[in-house]
């Protein structure tokens, strides 16, 4: 192969591949959406989360009570958020039961028993409260023994503790 048509080829390979990789190390990583659940959301469905109706959803962090029309409905919870775990609260307990959702993480509510209302009881369809974690919060859930997990974990906490 003559030189010069080798340097231009290497020139072309180069130039090529010098593309791709200004191309992958110029994009921002980006949130993930799932389901129809765009970033930074929280998303309720009626529904499995990949099959079912949204009914709600937020992003802002804080405690927030569901509208009455969404009390008590949702069957599947999307959390796309990176860096914020969530809350989904049972207040017709006592004391107040929860359901924590890591950062990233989308559940079947059935799939999860609610350890205070019976060992035949799931989580689908008792959720009345959202609290959404600030930026403070590493995403995590803690668990029993009280370390941050990236896997789902209930609890329950006092009457009185809410804001």
């Amino acid at each position: 192969m003559p030189a010069l048509l080798r340097k231009f080829t290497a020139g072309v390979v180069f130039a090529a591949l010098a593309t791709v990789v200004g191309v992958v190390v110029a994009t921002p990583a980006q949130a993930a959406s799932h389901y129809g659940c765009s970033y930074p959301n929280l998303c309720l469905k009626n529904g499995t989360y990949s099959t079912g109706d949204a009914i709600w959803y937020g992003s802002a962090s804080g405690y927030r009570n569901l509208p009455s029309g969404d009390q008590n409905k949702a069957d599947s919870v999307i959390n796309t958020k990176n860096n914020d775990s969530i809350w989904l609260l049972d207040t017709g307990t006592s004391p107040d039961a929860y359901i924590c959702i890591p950062a990233d993480t989308y559940v079947n509510l059935g799939n999860y028993s609610h350890t205070l209302r019976g060992p035949n009881e799931t989580w689908a369809n008792d959720a009345d409260t959202v609290m959404i974690w600030p930026d403070s919060d590493n995403g995590m859930c803690r668990n029993p023994q009280g370390v941050d997990t990236d896997r789902v974990q209930q609890g329950a906490v006092s009457n009185g503790w809410r804001p």
